[in-house]
């Protein structure tokens, strides 16, 4: 399970360090990024990535809506080696998609993380707080 969120630096080499806390939910030395929802990239293991894809994939391909969506989410997936240093190469396409620079964040987001731009993430999260208690009581109702 993915919680909490860490500042990270990318480097010059547009690589960034997994942190301890997350590591071994990657088996395999190797993970998934694709373009998040709200301006992220998203980070999954191997085995939730393949269950979001079979997912995706049972969509009608009739529909124009279904088309668009595995054709954004799929063609814009990386499959990446974690190194011996435990950092990831973040994609070009990706990083100037959500316009990342070089300060991130790094959030916990039970089956997978998402990497946000800090300032971005900073704005959103101050978004997200200021109606947390409206939205919960929407989403999750009144329990009593």
């Amino acid at each position: 399970m993915f919680y909490g969120q860490r500042e990270l630096v990318i480097d010059d080499k547009s690589r960034v360090v997994l942190p301890s806390l997350y590591r071994d939910q990657f088996t395999g030395g190797k993970c998934f990024l694709t373009l998040g929802m709200d301006s992220c990239i998203q980070i999954y293991p191997k085995e939730v990535f393949e269950e979001k894809a079979k997912e995706i994939m049972q969509l009608n391909d009739f529909s124009r809506e279904a088309r668009e969506i595995k054709r954004t989410y799929l063609g814009n997936t990386f499959e990446i080696q974690i190194d011996s240093h435990n950092r990831i190469l973040l994609p070009k396409t990706l990083s100037n998609k959500v316009s990342i620079d070089q300060k991130v964040m790094i959030v916990g987001v039970y089956d997978h993380l998402e990497m946000w731009d800090y300032s971005l993430y900073l704005q959103k999260e101050k978004e997200a707080e200021a109606a947390y208690e409206q939205n919960a009581q929407a989403l999750l109702g009144k329990k009593e």
